[in-house]
């Protein structure tokens, strides 16, 4: 008959390492990568030139918080980038077309959460595969995004309040880079602190 034993506990440290291996390897990774970058440039320290770095992350961490729900249930979504540029887009004409840019703000998430409930209806009703659902939309957002703009950039002139959304500083820290920090919070406590979070 089989004896079993436990495992001797190992050092805290080895076993830290041993859970957190592919983590703390993407950490070392950026660390590197700061070193070399700051090494070869005297400015890429700086703190004007970080602080301009997580004003230009601060989209991708929005769209990151919502796509870690995503792959969470084992989904994935290949459109997220072309329902930001239709977002922009119509979010360029509106504000062109002198609509209020806090009433442009709210239908802006709301067109986001119409296309993203369109295509998670063929998902899960109709139980077509993600990647062939949002492939498609890939495609059809980023060609309508094209159709609304004719290939050509809109500009956005004299909106002083939504400059600030993504221009904006308080306390010295970028204010997109506020939000998103305040939205990656908030996806950490839904995860973690509720009921929907945990059935995700």
């Amino acid at each position: 008959m089989a004896v079993y034993t436990e495992r001797k506990a190992g050092s805290p440290l080895a076993d830290f390492v041993g859970e957190h291996a592919q983590v703390l390897s993407i950490a070392m990774f950026f660390l590197l990568c700061m070193a070399i970058f700051g090494m070869a440039s005297s400015t890429f320290l700086s703190a004007g030139n970080l602080l301009n770095i997580l004003r230009q992350a601060a989209p991708i961490l929005i769209v990151a918080v919502a796509m870690t729900m995503v792959i969470t249930t084992a989904g994935i979504d290949l459109s997220v980038g072309s329902q930001v540029a239709l977002v922009n887009a119509v979010c360029a004409i509106a504000i062109g077309a002198g609509l209020p840019w806090p009433v442009v703000v709210l239908l802006m998430l709301a067109l986001g959460a119409g296309v993203g409930a369109v295509q998670g209806w063929f998902i899960s009703y109709q139980g077509i595969p993600a990647f062939i659902v949002t492939l498609a939309g890939l495609s059809i957002l980023r060609g309508f995004a094209l159709y609304l703009t004719e290939g050509y950039s809109i500009p956005i002139t004299d909106v002083p309040g939504f400059f600030w959304l993504g221009r904006g500083t308080l306390a010295g820290f970028p204010v997109p880079a506020l939000i998103a920090l305040l939205i990656a919070g908030l996806g950490f406590v839904v995860m973690l602190r509720t009921q929907y979070g945990r059935q995700v």
